[in-house]
């Protein structure tokens, strides 16, 4: 079964909005050196155009996220566990987190924690797409791309779904066959409905 595509970022407004990023991002950390810490596997592909469009030194570094079940020592339950490897050393360092796609939080925020136990300068995030209605944890991202009101699976330029489409060169969205429609869209039908059967009352 195939899945149709809906065009959400074309890739001119995703390569201007990089540059405009980019560029706040090296008026913040003007004379600094960052590192710019990536996680795998959704923004490799931000994270190649960021690091380019930024005029501070910059340290590049890949770490991926591993979720694994374990057992609660204490309560005998299951629960998730969540790691992160390598590990990012940067004491005294500035650091800039990249997110190909911010949605409940949860594992990125507990990134921010693990790095914090290093003692960094600061720690900073940076998102190509935020989607902030599905945050289940405080946390804001400093530098965004693009903001999502849409809980929509969101595709190309580096991000996958069933592992395909990250090589997209623009930003779009899955539509997937037999969704139900969208609630203003019903609204409106049962709203039309509504309207005929009264005429037809009349």
């Amino acid at each position: 079964m195939k899945e149709d595509l809906k065009v959400l970022y074309k890739p001119e407004e995703i390569a201007r909005r990089v540059r405009e990023v980019g560029q706040q991002i090296s008026e913040d950390f003007a004379g600094e050196t960052l590192d710019v810490v990536a996680v795998l596997d959704n923004a490799y592909v931000f994270m190649a155009d960021l690091v380019r469009a930024l005029d501070v030194p910059v340290r590049t570094h890949f770490i991926r996220a591993e979720m694994e079940d374990t057992v609660d020592p204490n309560t005998g339950k299951e629960r998730k566990e969540i790691s992160f490897t390598p590990e990012v050393e940067a004491t005294d360092g500035n650091v800039l987190v990249l997110e190909g796609v911010l949605q409940s939080g949860i594992t990125t925020d507990f990134l921010l924690r693990r790095i914090g136990l290093h003692n960094p300068r600061v720690v900073k995030t940076a998102v190509c797409i935020d989607k902030p209605a599905e945050r289940r944890v405080f946390l804001e991202p400093d530098y965004v791309l693009f903001k999502l009101a849409s809980n929509e699976m969101v595709v190309g330029y580096g991000l996958a779904w069933k592992g395909l489409h990250s090589n997209l060169p623009f930003i779009g969205a899955v539509e997937r066959p037999g969704a139900p429609a969208p609630a203003a869209k019903a609204e409106g039908r049962r709203g039309a409905r509504k309207g005929k059967e009264k005429a037809r009352r009349k």
